[in-house]
């Protein structure tokens, strides 16, 4: 039925001053509530009779007591106002990340193609886009172009070291001998991407290491000419993603998706963390592989060998299997994301079996629901550069955050949306 606007308003002015007291009783005198309320009532009695002008009355009547009810008290400003209305939104926004959604950045290529770490490519100066494309590129594709060039003759690098500024941007901190230090934006490996290989090849007359701890490695150990350009391209940022921390209060995680999981009390990434002198990261993002009870396999394969370095600074050697197949209790595994990474297409390299999974090794998951240290296995798309369960063994129940739900930016990587 229609109701008239007047008498709209006058419903939610009576409805307002019921709260009005309801807030402000502690402030408020006895003798002020009930003068409210009996305003409230002729208010009521007002629009009941379909007087518009008595109601129109009562309601400036009703007014006009609410607002001399609190004669010391002070209206806040415009000011004050939009002050209250961020720390809700604040509060709001900190419950959200607290009990169902968490945004993640992720900094490595471990999950590569699938996801986007921190990329670096190498691009000489001369061929920099102008500034307005450089602009519009650092929002869509969250791309920072970068220039390191020595300017000390004989200087050398002493330390290139991660750094993580407004929790969410990775950074690279560079250290001279001479003691000038260079901050840009990404972290180490991809700035190792965009170190000048050719340039530090023809100085050091010797071959630059595909592998990217390496290479930083390699690059302390080269006396530097004044000029000499050091890295030169742009970084591109790893994709933001949104985590589900909800579900997994609901539903057992399932194999074959992609999840975030604490670091807590995960020994191996600790111990890896310091014998590198890296920081060790909060969070890891991988894909799940295994369940609880679950054996887990890396089956089939050529036998290469792979060289790496050592804590020492030493190369250590390790035979390792390429193109291996992932078996979960002597059955293929047929995830679809799994199935993705073992097809050797669309940059996709496939699985390597080494250490734990080393050639004809398996692990058995231990199912233990009541101790909160049920085992899950975790394993990054991009096999042959990611630091995962092989090398440090399981996640257990209490690291589980959530499933990656979606990839939120920047909206250039080519992975905007849900993630699987």
């Amino acid at each position: 039925m229609f109701t008239p606007k007047w008498k709209k308003e006058a419903k939610h002015l009576y409805k307002g001053a019921k709260k009005f007291i309801n807030y402000k009783r502690d402030l408020l005198a006895e003798d002020r509530i009930d003068e409210i309320e009996s305003r409230r009532e002729d208010l009521k009695n007002a629009w009941k009779a379909g007087s518009k002008e008595e109601t129109k009355e009562a309601g400036k009547q009703l007014q006009a007591c609410c607002e001399q009810a609190l004669p010391r008290y002070k209206a806040p400003d415009a000011v004050a106002e939009n002050v209250e209305v961020l720390f809700v939104a604040i509060v709001v926004a900190l419950g959200l990340r607290a009990y169902y959604l968490q945004p993640f950045r992720i900094p490595t290529g471990s999950m590569r193609p699938t996801l986007n770490g921190i990329i670096g490519h190498v691009e000489s100066k001369d061929k920099w886009p102008a500034l307005p494309i450089r602009l519009a590129q650092e929002v869509t594709h969250g791309r920072s172009y970068l220039s390191v060039v020595n300017e000390t003759k004989g200087d050398r690098i002493t330390k290139v070291e991660a750094k993580q500024q407004f929790h969410f941007f990775s950074r690279t901190v560079i250290t001279f001998e001479s003691g000038r230090t260079e901050n840009i934006a990404g972290s180490p490996t991809a700035f190792a991407e965009a170190i000048n290989t050719k340039a530090f090849e023809e100085l050091a007359g010797g071959k630059m290491s595909e592998n990217l701890n390496e290479r930083l490695l390699q690059i302390t150990q080269v006396r530097l000419p004044v000029g000499f350009i050091i890295a030169e391209g742009y970084t591109e940022t790893g994709d933001l993603v949104l985590v589900d921390k909800f579900s997994y209060h609901f539903r057992a995680p399932k194999d074959g998706e992609v999840f975030v999981f604490d670091t807590r009390e995960i020994k191996g990434i600790h111990d890896e963390a310091a014998r590198s002198g890296t920081p060790v990261g909060s969070h890891y993002i991988k894909r799940l592989i295994a369940t609880p009870g679950q054996k887990v396999e890396l089956k089939g394969g050529n036998q290469r060998t792979l060289t790496f370095a050592r804590p020492d600074g030493k190369l250590g050697v390790m035979q390792i299997s390429e193109q291996a197949l992932v078996y979960i209790d002597d059955e293929k595994m047929q995830a679809p994301g799994v199935l993705r990474v073992e097809s050797n297409a669309n940059g996709y390299g496939g699985y390597q079996s080494l250490q734990r999974l080393a050639p004809g090794r398996y692990v058995r998951l231990a199912d233990k629901p009541s101790t909160g240290k049920s085992e899950y296995w975790a394993m990054g798309d991009n096999s042959s550069n990611s630091s995962d369960s092989r090398m440090w063994g399981t996640v257990k129940e209490f690291n589980l955050v959530g499933p990656a739900m979606i990839a939120l930016w920047p909206f250039g990587s080519g992975h905007w949306g849900f993630i699987d």
